[in-house]
């Protein structure tokens, strides 16, 4: 959401964009802010892990009567909206105004099992937007793997208008990747971080294994308490748990170093079939990436005869891993990474001020 609220701040149009979000730290957008005097963000309740039952029940209660109230006062024209969780002031909305054309974007994939066993917000949520989807003006996912899932999922129901919107970072992010690695190579590891959903562990233990040709940089507003322990109960001078940065300033710390790593075992369909935000990230900063290879979203951007390399690892059996063969770039040549967020959202952009 904050990158496309940034391609919508150098749109020429006098389109006035309200944003509606909670408050909080455990995401960015609770803290972004735009410079832009069309783009009013307004933040509505607070999220996160340590908020109890009855603070987190009036916060959704504030969040969609304040979101509700706001759209029939403001009267928009368009309306989009993210995840399921979100969709509940977009439908009321929809009986207020019929004409209103809807915009639906999903960033991560969730199961109809999912939906079935899940929070019973998002469950009933679910049901309701279902209605949406023939007439909805756009409704995308971040890659053609999780939308057809998606489709399948929502049968007999079916999708009017539907796109592939990934998520890439801003063009202002792009570096020249490196040919050569020096020795310790500089690995680096951004956004949520835990030992159950993670190979975490296996990865920690190899680095530590390394004795000094690789150390390793953590950067996460989301650690859980146990990969916390684990990692400070290590103790390695090899790896570092660094201070969050916010996402403007990845680029600057990204280029720093020689490999990003991804490190999701892939537990549910929404990880196997993910390529996640990091990946276009660590490439747009010159970054080989390393990636479990039970992440079928990201082999389509697997690469070969170039680099910055993108390439699968077996993190359960890091002992066979060869670090100098990982590395090795001789004959490849080097390739200018498109994956831009301005180019991603043109057509949504378009469509929402147009």
């Amino acid at each position: 959401m904050q990158n496309l609220i940034r391609v919508l701040e150098h749109n020429k149009s006098a389109v006035k964009t309200y944003v509606f979000t909670t408050g909080g730290t455990v995401t960015e957008l609770g803290r972004f802010k735009s410079g832009n005097k069309n783009i009013k963000i307004i933040r509505l309740g607070r999220c996160g892990e340590n908020i109890n039952p009855f603070k987190r029940v009036w916060s959704y209660l504030i969040f969609y009567l304040g979101t509700l109230s706001y759209l029939i006062i403001k009267k928009p024209q368009r309306v989009l909206y993210y995840e399921t969780i979100s969709s509940f002031p977009a439908w009321l909305y929809r009986v207020f105004n019929k004409r209103a054309e809807l915009f639906i974007h999903y960033h991560e994939y969730t199961s109809r099992s999912e939906y079935e066993s899940g929070m019973k917000l998002t469950k009933i949520f679910h049901r309701l937007e279902k209605r949406l989807y023939p007439n909805a003006k756009w409704v995308s996912h971040t890659n053609e793997n999780r939308m057809e899932l998606f489709e399948h999922d929502i049968l007999p129901v079916k999708i009017g208008n539907k796109y592939i919107l990934p998520n890439y970072p801003p063009k202002s992010w792009r570096q020249e990747a490196k040919r050569e690695n020096e020795i310790p190579v500089k690995i680096v590891y951004v956004g949520a971080l835990s030992l159950d959903t993670m190979f975490t562990r296996e990865f920690t233990e190899w680095v530590n294994s390394q004795n000094g040709k690789v150390t390793w940089y953590i950067y996460s507003y989301n650690i859980t308490k146990d990969a916390k322990g684990f990692l400070q109960a290590m103790n390695s001078p090899h790896i570092i748990l660094a201070e969050a940065v916010n996402y403007d300033e990845l680029p600057r710390i990204l280029k720093q170093y020689d490999v990003g790593i991804i490190l999701y075992k892939g537990h549910i369909a929404n990880y196997i079939y993910n390529a996640p935000n990091k990946l276009f990230e660590y490439l747009a900063c010159g970054l080989d990436v390393w990636f479990p290879g039970i992440m079928q979203g990201i082999y389509p951007y697997r690469t070969i005869n170039s680099f910055p390399k993108v390439i699968e690892v077996d993190f359960k059996n890091m002992d066979d891993f060869k670090l100098q063969n990982a590395l090795n770039k001789e004959g490849l040549k080097l390739r200018h990474i498109g994956y831009f967020c301005e180019d991603a959202f043109f057509r949504l952009s378009a469509a929402i001020c147009n």
